[in-house]
C-alpha cells in the first residue's frame, strides 16, 4: 500500500503531498500525482499570468465528480513562505492567496486546487487592471463552430481600436479573449469602457451575440460576458486545469489555430505538451502589447497658429526624419500635466517640463530638482517642447540635438502657485513625488531653483537598510522575462552617495567605508545622490573573485594596515541595482529601468563597474563553469525591488548546491591541525523550528581562518551536545551554542540525509 504523505523539496521548499494515488479525473484516469506534475511542468508559463495577483481557487478535494467548492480565504495551515494579499470587501476583508514561485504553485496542487483564478490586477498596483476580458459563453449544446466566428470577429473588431486581443480555450464550452492595457486606469474606468465597446460589438452581431445574463433571454445566442471585469470578480488562468471531465486546460493558442478547434475541452492534461512544443507561450507578447483605452486616449488634435509659433525654436533645431522626438502634433489635456527626464546627453542631466498654453516649457537641470531646503539648484530654460513629450522615451541618434538617451523619471499634474515673468512657484503631484519649488531668473535663461516642501519625504529609503535577497534553483528559469548577471563570490553591499561623500554598508548595515578607500571617491558617479546594490570583490589575474581576500579587507583595521592590503588586493565594487536617485525611491520601478539608469549614472572605472545584464542564461551559466565562477543570478527584469525580503524575482543558480548551516562543535585535530581543529558539526534550520543534523565538514580552511574561528568558538563552548543524533566523533568533539552561521557547498545528499563532499565557504557574520 503506497504510503499516504511523502516529503519532497521544490525549489528549497520543503512540501508534504498527500493521497498522490487519488483519482481526481476518474474517467480519465488521472491521479493527484499526474495533476501535481502537471503544475510543476506548467509553472513558469502559468506564473507569467497570475504572479503577484490575489487568487480565487476551485477545490476538488475528492474528484471532480464529488463536492467542488471555491476557496478566496487564505487557510490557516497555509505555510508561512506563502504570500496573501487582504482586500476590504464591502462586508468584510478577505485575505487572499497570491502566488509568487513554483512551490506556492506545487502547494496549491496538493490541495486539489484544479483551477485557479486570478484577479485582473496585481498587489503592487492593486487599483489599475492590466488587461479586460472577453468571456464567450455559448448556451448549452451550442455550436462551436459559431462560438469561433465570433472570436474571429471580435479580434478584428477590438484590432480596430488599435487594441492586440489575445485567445485561449475556457477548457469549458466557449473561448476567452484577454486585451491587455496600459496600467493607468482604475477599476470603474475600465469597465465603463469595456462594457461600452461590447454594446457596440453586439450591436453589429444581434443575431449570434448578445450581453444578456438571464439565460431566458439569451434566445440561443451565445452571451458576451464582460460582468466578469469587476474588480472582485475573476476569470480562469491561462494555463490552469478545469474541474470537468477529460482533464482539459484553459490554454492559450494563437489566433491562426482557432480555425480548427474542435471544441473547448480539446487541450488537456494528457495532450499539452505538444501544443507547448510546437508553439511555446502563445502569449509570449501579451505585457508588451498593453494599449491605452480607446475611449481614454489623450485626444490628437492640430496644432494652433500660436503653439506652432511657441514650437519654432524646437522645430528648427531637430531633423524629423533622423530623431524619433515628437513633431507639432498636440495632444488635448487639462492644462496641468508635467513631467522630469532623465537625459544621457553630453552630459548627464534632468529636463522638468511645464505645461502652459498648449506647449511644455522647458528647463535643463545639470543637478536635478533639490530635495532638500536650504539648497539652491541652476536651471538653464530652453525651448519649448511639444506636449507629447510628456511620455517620450528613447534614443536620439548622435549628431541631433540633444543626442543620447532619455527616460520619463517622474510625470504628474501640477499646480501654479504664483507665476511672473521672473518668479515662479509651483507643485509637482506624483505618486511618491508631492513637492513644491520656486524659481527665479538671475539672467537671460538661468534661473535658480530650490524646494519648498516636500510632502512625501517619509518615502524616502532610510540608511541602513536590508537588501533584497535571492531565491536558490538549480535549473534556469524558463520565462522570456528573465536577465542573467554573474554572481559575484564577495561582500554584500549598499552604496549611498549623498553630498560628496560615499558611505558602504554591509548586508547586516554595518559601516565599513573605513575599510575601502579606493571605493570612497564620489567622482565615480554622475548624479548627486543615490542608494546603489552590489557586491565588493577582490579579483584575481583571472578575474575571479577571492572571498578570502575581500574578508581580509574587511577585517584590516588602522590606516596604515588597510592601505597595505589596499595596495595588496584591490577593490572593485560591482553594482547591479539601484534604489534611490537624486531624492526620489524607485524602488518601485522594473528592474530594466533601474538597471537603464544605474548604466548612466556610473563612471566606468577601476573601483566601480555594473554588473552587465544578459539574455543568453544558458551561455553564461556555460562560461562561468568553464571560469570556475560560483554561479550566476537570474532576475526577472519587470520585478520591483524587494526591500529586506527573499524573492524569486531574483534567483541564485549555482555550480554546487549552497546552504546556510549552524555550527554545532569541532572535531579534534590531528597532525598539521591538532593546535586547531579537525572538522565542523554542522546543523540545519528546518521549518518547523527544529534542527537537524547535517554531518561534518572538513575542507575549505586555511590556518588563518581556523585561528579566527577557534577565536570567535571560545565563548560559546558547553558541556552538553546541542542535538539529538549520534555521530561518530561524539567523544572527541568539543560542542558549540549553534549561534554561529556558516555557508556551505555540497554536491549532493548521503542516503542518510547528510552532505556529501561539503566544502566551507564562508561565516557568514564574517559580513556583520
Amino acid at each position: 500500500m503506497p504510503p499516504k504523505y511523502i516529503y519532497t523539496e521544490v525549489e528549497g521548499r520543503k512540501l508534504k503531498l498527500s493521497n498522490l494515488d487519488k483519482l481526481i479525473y476518474p474517467t480519465a484516469e488521472v491521479a493527484k500525482a499526474e495533476v501535481i506534475q502537471y503544475f510543476l511542468t506548467i509553472a513558469p508559463y502559468l506564473l507569467k499570468y497570475i504572479k503577484g495577483r490575489p487568487l480565487t481557487l476551485i477545490r476538488f478535494p475528492d474528484g471532480i465528480e464529488k463536492q467542488q467548492f471555491y476557496a478566496k480565504s487564505k487557510p490557516k495551515w497555509t505555510p508561512e513562505w506563502i504570500d496573501s494579499y487582504g482586500i476590504q470587501h464591502s462586508e468584510e476583508k478577505i485575505q487572499y492567496l497570491v502566488a509568487q514561485d513554483i512551490p506556492t504553485i506545487v502547494w496549491l496542487a496538493n490541495l486539489a486546487a484544479l483551477e485557479l483564478h486570478p484577479m485582473q490586477m496585481t498587489t503592487q498596483m492593486i487599483e489599475s487592471p492590466d488587461h479586460f476580458i472577453f468571456d464567450l459563453d455559448p448556451p448549452e449544446n451550442g455550436d462551436f463552430e459559431v462560438v469561433k466566428d465570433i472570436a474571429l470577429k471580435l479580434k478584428v473588431f477590438l484590432e480596430s481600436y488599435d487594441y492586440v486581443p489575445f485567445v485561449k480555450t475556457s477548457g469549458s464550452k466557449g473561448l476567452h479573449i484577454f486585451v491587455p492595457i496600459e496600467k493607468i486606469y482604475t477599476h470603474e474606468e475600465m469597465v465603463e469602457s469595456v462594457k461600452k465597446l461590447a454594446k457596440v460589438f453586439v450591436s453589429q452581431n444581434t443575431e449570434q451575440t448578445t450581453l444578456a445574463m438571464n439565460k431566458e433571454k439569451r434566445g440561443g445566442r451565445t452571451l458576451i460576458d464582460v460582468f466578469r471585469n469587476h474588480m472582485a470578480h475573476t476569470t480562469v488562468a491561462p494555463y490552469s486545469l478545469r474541474g470537468k471531465a477529460g482533464a482539459p486546460v484553459s490554454f492559450p493558442i494563437k489566433w491562426d489555430q482557432v480555425p480548427t478547434l474542435k471544441h473547448s475541452k480539446e487541450i488537456t492534461i494528457r495532450n499539452y505538451q505538444s501544443y507547448l512544443d510546437e508553439n511555446g507561450d502563445a502569449w509570449e507578447d501579451f505585457y508588451s502589447s498593453a494599449r491605452p483605452l480607446h475611449n481614454k486616449k489623450p485626444e490628437v488634435v492640430e496644432a494652433s497658429p500660436e503653439v506652432k509659433l511657441k514650437l519654432k525654436d524646437y522645430i528648427a533645431k531637430r531633423d524629423f526624419d533622423t530623431t524619433p522626438e515628437p513633431g507639432l502634433e498636440a495632444v488635448a489635456t487639462e492644462g496641468n500635466q508635467f513631467c522630469i527626464q532623465l537625459h544621457d546627453a553630453q552630459n548627464l542631466h534632468y529636463d522638468l517640463r511645464l505645461e502652459k498654453d498648449g506647449v511644455l516649457l522647458s528647463w535643463a537641470i545639470p543637478k536635478g530638482l533639490p530635495y532638500k531646503k536650504g539648497v539652491k539648484r541652476m536651471a538653464i530654460q530652453t525651448e519649448p517642447h511639444p506636449m507629447k513629450y510628456l511620455s517620450f522615451e528613447g534614443v536620439i541618434p548622435k549628431g541631433e540635438y540633444g543626442a543620447g538617451s532619455m527616460w520619463v523619471w517622474v510625470t504628474g499634474t501640477f499646480e501654479w502657485i504664483e507665476e511672473q515673468e521672473k518668479k515662479i512657484k509651483f507643485a509637482l503631484k506624483a505618486k511618491g513625488f508631492n513637492r513644491s519649488y520656486y524659481m527665479y531668473r538671475t539672467r537671460d535663461n538661468q534661473w535658480l531653483v530650490e524646494l519648498q516642501e516636500d510632502k512625501d519625504k517619509d518615502t524616502s529609503l532610510s540608511l541602513p537598510l536590508e537588501p533584497m535577497l535571492a531565491g536558490v534553483r538549480k535549473t534556469l528559469p524558463q520565462s522570456a522575462d528573465y536577465i542573467y548577471e554573474i554572481k559575484w563570490d564577495g561582500i554584500r553591499t549598499i552604496i549611498h552617495l549623498e553630498d560628496d561623500v560615499v558611505k558602504i554598508y554591509s548586508r547586516s548595515g554595518r559601516d565599513i567605508t573605513t575599510q575601502f578607500p579606493e571605493l570612497q571617491n564620489a567622482d565615480n558617479f554622475e548624479v548627486e545622490s543615490g542608494i546603489f546594490d552590489g557586491e565588493i570583490v577582490n579579483l584575481d589575474e583571472q578575474g575571479r573573485p577571492v572571498f578570502s581576500n575581500v574578508i581580509s579587507r574587511m577585517h584590516t583595521q588602522g590606516a596604515t594596515g588597510i592601505n597595505r592590503v589596499m595596495k595588496k588586493y584591490p577593490a572593485v565594487c560591482y553594482l547591479f541595482d539601484c534604489l534611490s536617485l537624486d531624492g526620489r525611491n524607485i524602488t518601485k520601478e522594473p528592474l530594466h529601468r533601474r538597471q537603464a539608469w544605474l548604466d548612466v549614472i556610473v563612471k566606468k572605472g577601476k573601483a566601480y563597474k555594473v554588473s552587465e545584464a544578459i539574455k543568453d542564461g544558458k551561455g553564461l551559466l556555460a562560461a562561468t563553469k568553464a571560469m570556475e565562477l560560483e554561479g550566476i543570478m537570474a532576475k526577472d527584469k519587470n520585478a520591483v525591488y524587494f526591500l529586506g525580503q527573499r524573492s524569486d524575482a531574483w534567483l541564485k543558480i549555482k555550480h554546487r548546491t549552497t546552504e546556510e548551516c549552524f555550527i554545532a562543535g569541532y572535531t579534534k585535530g590531528e597532525g598539521d591541525r591538532s593546535a586547531l581543529f579537525g572538522a565542523l558539526h554542522l546543523l540545519k534550520a528546518e521549518e518547523d523550528g527544529n534542527m537537524k543534523y547535517m554531518g561534518k565538514v572538513g575542507t575549505g580552511f586555511d590556518a588563518d581562518k581556523m585561528n579566527r574561528l577557534l577565536g570567535l568558538f571560545q565563548p560559546l563552548i558547553i558541556d552538553a551536545k546541542p542535538f539529538q543524533d549520534r555521530t561518530d566523533d561524539d567523544r572527541n568533539s568539543t560542542w558549540l551554542q549553534p549561534i554561529l552561521r556558516c555557508e556551505i557547498q555540497y554536491a549532493s545528499l548521503a542516503s542518510t540525509g547528510v552532505y556529501r563532499e561539503p566544502v566551507f565557504q564562508r561565516l557568514l557574520e564574517e559580513e556583520i
